[in-house]
């Protein structure tokens, strides 16, 4: 199991709706999240969140503020993951990407197809909180892959 680190954000604009994508691969594949993806050699995270904000919704978005990190542990997808968590203000119309389907919704709205790790997220952002983990059953895996 190798050990990944991420940067996800937390993307609200001037409504109070946050920027989330409907995955569209991966073992998370139909969930909703915040976007985000793995850090690249020599990026900061900050410049991670950007990039993959863009890429997966198509909003620019800068100034970027770091607010807490978290603990991904599943041994079914041999995934451990070590995440920045970002947050930054946002506006723009979002488009849909080979990654996902991207728009603004309420908190409320997306809750009940949120995945465990946004929840969390946005739970320890809006508390002011600093870290969480999940941990095997705790991640809500998708579309577990079979082994052959």
């Amino acid at each position: 199991m190798n050990i990944r680190l991420n940067a996800n954000a937390v993307v609200v604009n001037k409504e109070g709706k946050i920027l989330l994508i409907r995955l569209k691969k991966g073992p998370f594949k139909g969930a909703l999240c915040i976007p985000g993806g793995g850090v690249e050699p020599g990026e900061l995270s900050h410049e991670t969140a950007k990039r993959e904000v863009f890429e997966e919704t198509g909003v620019e978005v800068s100034g970027f503020k770091p607010y807490g990190f978290c603990e991904l542990i599943h041994s079914g997808i041999s995934q451990h993951k070590i995440v920045m968590l970002m947050h930054a203000k946002g506006e723009g119309e979002p488009k849909n990407t080979e990654e996902g389907e991207a728009f603004w919704m309420t908190y409320e709205d997306a809750e009940p197809e949120l995945l465990s790790f946004a929840k969390e997220a946005l739970r320890i952002w809006k508390n002011k909180e600093l870290h969480f983990k999940l941990i095997e059953s705790e991640v809500d895996i998708r579309d577990m892959p079979s082994k052959t």
